[in-house]
């Protein structure tokens, strides 16, 4: 009896461990099959997603020489003849702008006609564009330029500052220079020069406080 069932014990084990290799393997072959099936999709590419920068652009008409004299007498005025010089800032960019105006003289000649010379800017009634016939209006700036220069119409520091001027994009302006000698200047004065620059200077308003 116990000869018997030696072989018969093995023969059982052989063939558990062959059922379990079968099951193992068609688990695998399951497996693999279900990877390999075939699935519906679907893609679509968004192109055209384009970036263009704006632009601040800022325009000042006439872009030279706005106010000039070569022969000026105490209690003159330029321009000679009419109140006040017309100057046209512009802002032909893409994006809204505030803009300040700066000054500075020279004093080659060391006699001092910068301290002397009153410089007047203002804005003049009407609505943007109107003539400088009448020199009247706001008050922008009148004062002296000295040759260290200083802001005369808001200030170019980055950010809003008081004073400072904005347009809107494809939006001008007018404001009106002048220059005066007063009638009270001394003889010292007299073959004087000096030379002035004004500086419009922009940036923009968006997301710059």
């Amino acid at each position: 009896m116990e000869t018997n069932q030696q072989p018969t014990t093995h023969r059982r084990r052989r063939r558990r461990l062959v059922g379990l290799l079968f099951v193992a393997g068609a688990a695998a072959t399951i497996g693999a099959a279900s990877f390999s099936l075939a699935i519906f999709t679907s893609t679509q590419a968004v192109g055209a997603n384009a970036f263009t920068t704006g632009t601040i652009v800022l325009g000042v008409a006439p872009a030279t020489a706005i106010l000039t004299s070569s022969t000026m007498m105490p209690g003159d005025s330029v321009p000679t003849g009419v109140p006040g010089q017309a100057v046209t800032v512009s802002n032909p960019g893409t994006g809204a702008l505030r803009y300040a105006i700066s000054g500075a003289s020279t004093d080659a000649d060391s006699k001092h006609l910068n301290t002397q010379l009153l410089i007047t800017v203002r804005q003049p009634d009407g609505n943007a564009g109107s003539s400088c016939a009448l020199m009247t209006g706001n008050s922008l700036f009148s004062a002296v330029v000295p040759t260290a220069g200083l802001n005369m119409v808001g200030d170019p520091a980055p950010g809003g500052q008081a004073g400072d001027r904005t347009l809107a994009a494809g939006s001008s302006e007018t404001l009106c220079f002048k220059a005066s000698l007063p009638l009270a200047t001394t003889n010292a004065y007299q073959g004087a020069s000096s030379t002035y620059t004004f500086t419009f200077a922009a940036e923009q308003t968006a997301n710059n406080p």
